[in-house]
């Protein structure tokens, strides 16, 4: 499936099957690690580890190939292989590339054995903060959020957001999450999981708009379908928290210190506040900035950056690329003027862009030139959105891209694997078979019907007739 762009076939096979013994640093002597390789190895092949200090992942003689600048090298001889790197991180990614490169091929007496081709490769991506974005919803099943994470680490992503749509049992507002919510004891393996296979958890709540936890479409309210008396935290339709409380800027810090505490170490924090729709005057913008400043400073000192949703903050130029259409939600261009010269530039400025097929994306150079660390966000709705996106933030140098699901993940998880690729590669393409594969062989169901591909059946039985 991985393509890598300066990889040299040298000739020759490196072939092994069962028992293999592998030197690597403690962060590979995880079950998980282990679990991995024998996913990928087809169930013909088991790790075993000797611990060393030294940041390689060694197997038989193979030397390491000096990095030369490089996020990672890979070499495989007839004789072993050898994955190097200059951080844990790198050296996961690395181990990745690798387990995706063994072929399963048949032995002499019958069996399965694996086979690596024998070659050089050097990699570096050309996106260096890769994130999806992963919505748990009341409908969503535990095992689905581990298989999405377990996904995303093979595809080699940096970061995984993860968004609780009243999914979690919040200890600051019970409320916050649904009767059927997720409990802390329950998550902790599942998200502990992750970060052993290398992903930095990006804990993420909507601390401005969306605030019924639910989507809107439904008419559904996490916190007043259970409890009416709290209508006051909220805007009169309920859609936004008032902000200007400093009761909800209290909760909002409690929520941000349990989601933290819940998700692990990292540098970031998600705070949403996308189709908030409540700038009018500039009183509202003035609030709005203050909020956002100090939630900014607030994460700050916790050693983490706040990552906010971007379309509040832009407007719809006439002179932007007409076969694009560009999500803009201030309502006037003195909005966006005012808005960009106000805000912190410790936020990083997620622009979610759905519908612009052609690159330039536009509206991130808006972000840009004013000073601001941008991400572009595509969804999973057409791979040419995902290629502009990508092809954007390659050519400008962007701070990363953000890979959102929504609701759509169960029908098209192939486009995350899509957006992933084309962060290390030059061409973006669906590829549903080579997904599908990389899928099996990290999160191996066991004959679960439910559980296999990404969808839990093949005939949506409410929309079939």
């Amino acid at each position: 499936m991985f393509h890598p762009k300066n990889m040299t076939l040298t000739g020759g096979s490196f072939v092994f099957a069962g028992e293999v013994t592998a030197k690597a640093p403690a962060c590979f002597d995880k079950d998980i690690i282990r679990e991995f390789w024998h996913g990928f190895a087809f169930h013909s092949s088991t790790l075993r580890l000797q611990r060393r200090e030294e940041l390689r992942f060694i197997i038989g003689d193979a030397a390491p190939l000096p990095l030369d600048g490089n996020a990672f090298s890979i070499r495989v001889t007839e004789t072993g292989m050898c994955v190097a790197a200059e951080n844990e991180k790198d050296l996961l990614c690395g181990f990745m590339t690798l387990l995706d490169r063994m072929e399963a091929v048949d032995a002499a007496d019958g069996s399965t054995a694996l086979s690596v081709p024998c070659c050089r490769i050097l990699e570096t991506p050309d996106v260096k903060n890769r994130m999806a974005h992963f919505c748990v919803f009341p409908e969503t099943k535990l095992w689905q959020l581990r298989l999405f994470l377990r996904f995303c680490a093979a595809l080699r992503y940096t970061h995984v957001v993860v968004e609780f749509w009243g999914m979690y049992k919040f200890e600051c507002m019970p409320e916050l999450g649904w009767p059927q919510a997720f409990t802390k004891e329950q998550l902790q393996p599942v998200l502990q999981e992750a970060r052993e296979l290398g992903l930095e958890l990006v804990p993420m709540f909507n601390h401005w708009g969306h605030a019924s936890g639910s989507r809107g479409v439904h008419g559904k309210h996490t916190v007043l379908d259970q409890n009416p008396a709290l209508a006051t935290w909220f805007t009169m339709d309920g859609w936004c928290w008032d902000i200007r409380k400093p009761k909800v800027r209290a909760l909002m810090r409690a929520v941000r210190r349990e989601l933290c505490e819940l998700c692990g170490p990292g540098s970031y924090f998600h705070i949403g506040c996308d189709e908030a729709y409540d700038l009018e005057t500039e009183e509202d913008m003035s609030a709005v900035c203050e909020y956002l400043n100090g939630i900014a400073d607030d994460l700050e000192m916790q050693g983490r950056r706040a990552i906010v949703w971007g379309d509040m903050f832009l407007y719809r130029h006439a002179h932007y690329d007409a076969r694009n259409i560009y999500t803009a939600n201030a309502p006037t261009a003195h909005t966006e003027e005012y808005m960009l010269a106000r805000l912190s530039r410790k936020l990083i400025i997620a622009d979610w862009q759905y519908d612009a097929g052609h690159a330039p994306v536009e509206t991130a150079a808006v972000f840009t030139r004013a000073g601001f660390d941008c991400m572009l966000c595509p969804w999973d709705r057409a791979i040419e959105q995902t290629r502009a996106c990508l092809t954007t933030v390659k050519q400008d140098g962007l701070f990363g891209l953000i890979h959102t699901t929504w609701h759509t993940l169960s029908s098209r998880m192939v486009y995350v694997a899509a957006a992933a690729t084309g962060c290390f590669e030059d061409e973006t393409a669906l590829q549903p078979f080579a997904a599908a594969a990389t899928l099996r062989k990290s999160h191996f169901v066991n004959g679960d019907y439910e559980k296999a591909g990404w969808a839990t059946e093949q005939i949506n039985v409410a929309t079939f007739f």
